[in-house]
């Protein structure tokens, strides 16, 4: 009986080590296909280039399995020239271009995770000069508000900084003018151009091919008259920030480079005099990412519900739909801007905002 028992007994044992082995082998490789790290190449606004090289926010994907490669290309460029196998998400800075590349590509899960406004950069002397003449008022420790009417009346008006009144601080003979990127080449330029062109029609969006007529001349001169822009909104700040008042003293930049900058450097590190413009109406760039499969589905999903991502989108400077969160991490960071924008506009539709864009270039052509 032994004899017959101890053959089986053995077997059996054999077959339980095979099983926990194969049960072991399953294990394993489920948790290493969990840990599989997939590559996922993104085109994105240059704006959005310091977020994505965080190592933070590089880690923070790659906890969730993705591996970024990240290219910068401008946003009109994207929403005309992108290809649903160039990349496996788009990721331009205003909403008109992200809407009109994914109605271009047939996708219909574009979204926009973060958003920021346009701003002006200056200076405590500058301001208080406008501030003076009832342009703008004071209402932080280092903002102001704005009248963009009465500021681009003076613009439009060829007015230079000699002519305003109270004027001791800044008595240059240069043009009131406000610096931008190249309307032809970069967002920020053109949600600025957005902006104006509501102004110069009454207060009202842009439309119709009638109402773009008409105010195309007063659009062409804020460009024109400033000589030469930069492509990319990273230029003008830098400028900002590195040579001062002499060179521009009014800058239009995005708010979420301001906040990045104050987040990044400590008050001893800063400039004096930094302040912010906020325009009254001003206007928002909603960032639009839009995927091309379902690893950049995957980037957009988490960039909109990782808690670890979206803190660090509140610490590089954008807004979220999380607006009390956001105004806690930016106090922590001893940022003190407004908590709420209310008096925001709506961009003209891509196309009517290209046409514009294409009439600024034509009078470029014909200087």
């Amino acid at each position: 009986m032994r004899k017959i028992i101890a053959p089986i007994a053995g077997l059996i044992l054999i077959l339980l080590i095979a099983v926990v082995g194969y049960k072991s082998y399953q294990g394993s490789s489920a948790q290493h296909a969990a840990q599989a790290v997939v590559n996922v190449h993104g085109i994105v606004g240059s704006e959005k280039q310091d977020f994505f090289n965080d190592p933070a926010v590089i880690a923070e994907f790659q906890h969730n399995g993705i591996n970024l490669k990240i290219d910068t290309e401008g946003s009109r460029d994207q929403a005309l020239t992108a290809s649903a196998d160039g990349a496996d998400f788009y990721f331009p800075a205003g909403e008109p271009a992200g809407r009109a590349l994914a109605k271009r590509l047939n996708i219909k899960n574009a979204s926009t995770p973060f958003y920021t406004p346009i701003v002006i950069a200056s200076w405590e002397p500058i301001a208080n000069i406008l501030e003076q003449n009832g342009i703008v008022k004071k209402t932080g420790a280092y903002w102001y508000v704005v009248n963009m009417q009465k500021l681009l009346a003076i613009v439009k008006s060829d007015e230079r900084w000699s002519d305003l009144p109270h004027n001791t601080a800044y008595p240059v003979n240069k043009h009131i003018l406000i610096s931008s990127t190249d309307a032809r080449k970069s967002n920020s330029a053109d949600m600025y151009l957005a902006l104006a062109s509501y102004l110069f029609n009454n207060n009202e969006v842009v439309t119709t091919s009638t109402q773009q007529q008409k105010i195309q001349h007063d659009i062409d001169g804020l460009f024109l008259r400033q000589g030469y822009q930069e492509s990319s909104s990273s230029g003008p700040f830098d400028d900002y920030v590195s040579i001062g008042m002499g060179k521009a003293p009014m800058v239009l930049v995005y708010e979420q480079q301001f906040v990045e900058y104050l987040v990044e450097h400590p008050a001893s590190d800063r400039p004096a005099g930094m302040v912010l413009l906020y325009p009254k109406p001003t206007i928002f760039t909603k960032h639009t990412i839009v995927p091309t499969n379902e690893h950049g589905a995957k980037v957009a999903t988490l960039l909109e519900t990782d808690d670890i991502l979206k803190t660090l989108e509140m610490k590089h400077g954008f807004r979220t739909n999380d607006a009390a969160k956001t105004n806690q991490i930016w106090k922590s960071e001893k940022v003190d801007l407004p908590s709420q924008i209310l008096d925001v506009i709506d961009p003209p539709s891509f196309e009517t905002l290209e046409t514009m864009i294409r009439g600024v270039s034509a009078a470029y052509d014909k200087q």
